[in-house]
C-alpha cells in the first residue's frame, strides 16, 4: 500500500483505537511509521519481528512447516536481521514504537515457522539489551502453559491469541471461553501482565476447522462487544 492509502486507513482508524500492532519489521511497517510521524497521529504501535522457520514441523496441519536444511540456515539469517531492524527501528521512533514484539505463532505445535524457544529467548535478551521498550511474544495461549515457560522470564509481558471458532466453540459460549483462556495463563504466572493481542470470529468458512454454521457477521459483532465490554470492565488491553 502506497504513503496515502495508509494514510487513510488510519486516519479510518483514528477515532476508535490508540494503539495498533505490526507483525514485522518489513517496507510496509516503516511506511505506517512515517505516516504516523508526518501526519502527528495519536497512534502508538506494537512491532513484531516476523521471525521464520528454524526447525522443520512435521505436525503442521496444511503439510507447511517442512524445508530443506540449507534453507533452514538460511531463515536463521533472516531471523537474525529481523532482530536487528526491530532493534534499530525501536531505538529511532521511541515515540511511537511502545513495545515489541519477538515473533508470531512460531511456538506453537501447529505452526508452519516453528523456532525452537531457547532461539527465541536469545533474541530476548539482545533485544532487552538494546532497546528500552517492553518486549513480548504473540503466541497461541496453549505454549505458554508449558513450552513457553523457560520464555516467560526473559520478557515483560505476555501475549496471548485467543480464537473460540478455531476451536469448534458455539457464539454463546464464546466469551466465555476466551475468559476461560485468559485466566488458565494468568493464575499460571500472576505477577506478568497478560495483554490479548489476537481474538476474534470468522465470518465465513469452507468447513475445514471452522463449523460453517457458527459463522456469519452478526456471531461477529457479538463476540467483538462482549469481549470489548469485559476487557474494559477488567482493564484488559486486548
Amino acid at each position: 500500500p502506497s504513503y496515502e492509502e495508509i494514510k487513510e486507513d488510519l486516519l479510518l482508524l483514528k477515532p476508535h483505537w490508540n494503539y495498533l500492532r505490526l507483525y514485522d519489521c518489513d517496507p510496509h511497517a516503516l511506511t505506517v511509521i512515517k505516516v504516523i510521524e508526518q501526519e502527528k497521529l495519536d497512534f502508538q504501535l506494537m512491532l513484531g519481528a516476523y521471525i521464520v522457520a528454524e526447525m522443520n514441523n512435521y505436525g503442521c496441519p496444511w503439510g507447511g512447516g517442512i524445508y530443506e536444511e540449507e534453507q533452514l540456515e538460511e531463515n536463521k539469517k533472516t531471523n537474525d536481521k529481523t532482530i536487528q531492524r526491530l532493534i534499530d527501528w525501536s531505538n529511532q521512533y521511541p515515540e511511537i514504537i511502545f513495545s515489541v514484539s519477538l515473533g508470531n505463532e512460531a511456538c506453537v505445535d501447529w505452526t508452519d515457522h516453528f523456532v525452537p524457544v531457547n532461539r527465541v529467548i536469545e533474541f530476548a535478551q539482545k533485544v532487552k539489551q538494546n532497546i528500552k521498550q517492553p518486549i513480548t511474544f504473540c503466541e497461541n495461549y496453549v505454549p505458554w502453559l508449558n513450552y513457553l515457560k523457560p520464555l516467560v522470564n526473559y520478557i515483560d509481558f505476555i501475549s496471548i491469541h485467543t480464537y473460540p471458532v478455531w476451536e469448534y466453540k458455539h457464539i454463546h459460549e464464546a466469551v466465555d471461553y476466551t475468559i476461560a483462556n485468559y485466566e488458565t495463563v494468568a493464575k499460571q504466572y500472576p505477577s506478568v501482565p497478560i495483554v490479548i493481542t489476537e481474538a476474534g470470529w470468522a465470518t465465513n468458512s469452507h468447513g475445514r476447522g471452522i463449523n460453517t454454521e457458527h459463522v456469519n457477521e452478526e456471531n461477529q459483532k457479538m463476540y467483538f462487544d462482549d469481549l470489548m465490554d469485559w476487557s474494559e470492565k477488567n482493564n484488559i488491553l486486548t
